[in-house]
């Protein structure tokens, strides 16, 4: 960091949590009648833009560990919203597919995200709005960059898979 910048100036960071926490009790009271949690709506979105996915790669697409993408798949799989099949192509693999009951919920989430957005970039200019999702976006590349660089460290030193 620039030290002209200042090293004690506010954190992003901070206020990027904020937002996430109170994105996470958005979600968890909005589709609480529906019995999905906000740790498991994004695997919906997700199989909304790409059906029929491994689990390996719901996890790879939403930098998610294995492990929680199993959890959440098979939260969601016991709600009837998804089904796992064994993968043809490889018998060690699930993919993940949509039920009818999980296609209906599309419109419900969808708008539940739109209405976010729209709460979130209000007083903003559209310039301003599209500014800031670049900004995220860098940021989010720099901080996968650092962790990734860290976990090939940690590797090469024998560490351990942290990312829960």
């Amino acid at each position: 960091m620039d030290e002209s910048r200042g090293a004690h100036r506010e954190s992003a960071a901070k206020w990027i949590s904020v937002l996430h926490r109170q994105f996470q009790m958005y979600l968890n009271r909005e589709l609480k009648p529906y019995g999905i949690r906000s740790s498991e709506y994004i695997f919906l979105v997700n199989l909304y833009e790409k059906d029929g996915v491994s689990q390996e790669t719901l996890s790879r697409n939403l930098y998610i560990n294995k492990a929680a993408t199993a959890r959440a798949i098979g939260r969601l799989e016991k709600l009837g919203l998804v089904r796992r099949t064994r993968d043809a192509a490889d018998a060690r693999a699930y993919a993940v597919t949509l039920t009818p009951e999980g296609m209906k919920l599309k419109g419900v989430i969808h708008e539940l995200l739109r209405r976010w957005r729209e709460t979130l970039e209000t007083g903003l200019t559209e310039e301003e709005s599209e500014f800031m999702l670049r900004a995220i976006k860098r940021m989010s590349a720099n901080a996968l960059a650092l962790v990734e660089a860290a976990r090939k460290d940690a590797d090469g030193e024998g560490g351990t898979d942290d990312d829960d």
